[in-house]
């Protein structure tokens, strides 16, 4: 599995910079944002990292508000329910592993929400899955949700890519 974790150190409790310099501080708290179908290796990724530091989790789920779906409430409806579906799904993980998990749910555009969560919420990393896009999908829709948390907020982010189809 090749995760994306540029900002973490090789001690319990510290992470590093960037560029490899001094410690900024223990993780104490991790936000993993998870929606309907979210890869299950986000949710292991976030939770192994919790467990290994002593952390707790806070999973947020975010349910797209725009124009055209405002005022269908069938359609936000089946996205709560996956959204809270979701949430279950890493408080039951979350448990098993004694890892402390806060479930939240918001409205509004996930990477917004997502990085207005970390930066108001203490957290100390963001946990957030890649999507699985091929080649044409990259190409015609170039920006993603993980990319955009990471303009949107100040914490380091983990991006946790898609399984392999050789997996």
């Amino acid at each position: 599995m090749a995760t994306e974790v540029s900002n973490l150190g090789d001690r319990p409790g510290e992470a590093v910079g960037a560029a490899g310099g001094g410690a900024f501080g223990r993780v104490d708290r991790i936000l993993l944002a998870v929606e309907g179908d979210t890869d299950e290796r986000v949710r292991e990724v976030a939770l192994s990292l919790a467990a290994t530091h002593g952390a707790s989790v806070d999973a947020l789920s975010v349910v797209p508000m725009d124009v055209s779906i405002d005022h269908w409430d069938m359609v936000v409806e089946r996205r709560e329910d996956e959204a809270a579906a979701a949430l279950d799904a890493v408080g039951d993980a979350g448990e098993l592993l004694d890892v402390p998990v806060d479930k939240n749910l918001r409205y509004g555009t996930p990477a917004e929400e997502i990085g207005l969560y970390a930066d108001g919420n203490d957290v100390d990393m963001v946990v957030v899955g890649e999507p699985d896009k091929g080649r044409l999908g990259r190409l015609l829709s170039p920006t993603n949700v993980a990319n955009d948390v990471r303009n949107a907020t100040t914490m380091p982010v983990v991006s946790v890519p898609p399984a392999s189809k050789n997996e």
